[in-house]
């Protein structure tokens, strides 16, 4: 296992540009964001001179600050989202990133919920053939519906159900700590219930998703769990800091090794 740090959630003092290189001078050598507000050539400039390699980038989403969560759950946009999700394949193999991050979307009025999950499953295996071309997989985040109400899958087994419907090996789990326990299920058991879908971690606390070792989350229990299921992959930070992040991520190290940079 190796960890990453989110560029969406820490180092927001500095402008985008400014982040890469930021976490690359705290000591990470990879890091994660949501899709960014910079053209795909300007990222892929940033990361490489930072000398950082991306564990994982997020699709475009809509507009998060307005409180939507992607649109993969809607009819009336696959065009769009079809063209977005080329966009970030593309931008993915430029970075040499394994995982795009695909968020499923809100509940939509008006539209029942079988359509909304034929559109969700119909738009995944057409995406899981365009990545697995490009050697790039897709995973799919459970997000809580208590912060983000009527997200259509709020829990780890809602998102192992639709994996096994799509039925590609394109397609796997990305599982956040934070949002598991948001939803009153036992981080590690989930862990060991996922299998070998899983792809992609990430660690913030719970209840107030700030710094690992700050709240309730059983940080070496949920390692020890990974460990046992054989999982190597990212074990990416994605917490609000409540100090500067440089600051931040060295507490975080000294609490948890395992969480620290080169790791």
């Amino acid at each position: 296992m190796h960890s990453a740090v989110n560029l969406g959630l820490l180092f927001t003092e500095l402008p985008w540009r400014e982040r890469f290189a930021a976490a690359a001078e705290a000591g990470f050598d990879r890091v994660e964001f949501p899709w960014p507000p910079l053209v795909p050539e300007e990222v892929t400039r940033l990361a490489r001179a930072a000398g950082v390699r991306v564990a994982l980038l997020n699709m475009d989403a809509g507009d998060l600050a307005a409180g939507e969560r992607g649109y993969t759950n809607d009819p009336r946009h696959t065009v769009r989202w079809r063209e977005q999700l080329r966009r970030a394949v593309d931008l993915a193999g430029e970075l040499g990133c394994p995982l795009v991050n695909v968020l499923a979307g809100r509940r939509l009025p008006g539209l029942g919920e079988p359509e909304q999950m034929r559109c969700l499953t119909e738009n995944l295996r057409w995406a899981a053939d365009v990545a697995g071309a490009a050697g790039v997989r897709l995973v799919v985040e459970p997000i809580n519906d208590r912060d983000i109400p009527g997200y259509l899958l709020p829990r780890v087994s809602d998102v192992l159900a639709l994996i096994e419907e799509v039925g590609r090996p394109a397609v796997a789990l990305q599982l956040d700590a934070y949002h598991v326990a948001a939803m009153g299920d036992d981080v590690t058991r989930t862990v060991a219930a996922a299998g070998g879908v899983l792809a992609h971690v990430q660690l913030a606390d719970f209840p107030g998703r700030h710094e690992p070792g700050t709240g309730d989350l059983d940080v070496d229990a949920l390692l020890a769990a990974l460990d046992a299921a054989g999982y190597d992959g990212a074990l990416a930070l994605e917490y609000l800091p409540t100090l500067p992040s440089a600051a931040s991520l060295r507490t975080v190290a000294a609490r948890h090794p395992r969480l620290g940079p080169g790791r």
